[in-house]
């Protein structure tokens, strides 16, 4: 998984965002989190694969952010649509969604 973070502050996914990656993605986000405002936007377009552990660190994001700033999803392929969408998660995260 590469995570980069574009001259606006919108974080970029690119890979899978599946268990196996789960361990580095929270490391690289906790430090780019921290020096981020509280407003956060993610662009999940370039992720090709997600599974629970995906699923589960997007609506963590969601929760930490929804007291004291926002989460924003900018973007996503219509893959990871459908599994939001077939989790349940889209419904979760649907004040992030576009």
């Amino acid at each position: 998984m590469q995570i980069t973070v574009d001259s606006t502050g919108v974080i970029h996914f690119k890979g899978n965002l599946v268990v196996s990656t789960i361990e580095n993605v929270h490391s690289t986000l906790e430090s780019l989190l921290e020096r981020s405002s509280r407003v956060v936007t993610l662009d999940l377009s370039g992720v090709n694969e997600i599974d629970i552990a995906g699923l589960q660190l997007l609506y963590s994001l969601k929760m930490t952010f929804e007291t004291d700033g926002a989460l924003r999803i900018r973007a996503f392929s219509p893959t990871i649509g459908d599994i939001l969408g077939a989790s349940g998660f889209g419904i979760a995260l649907k004040e992030a969604l576009p």
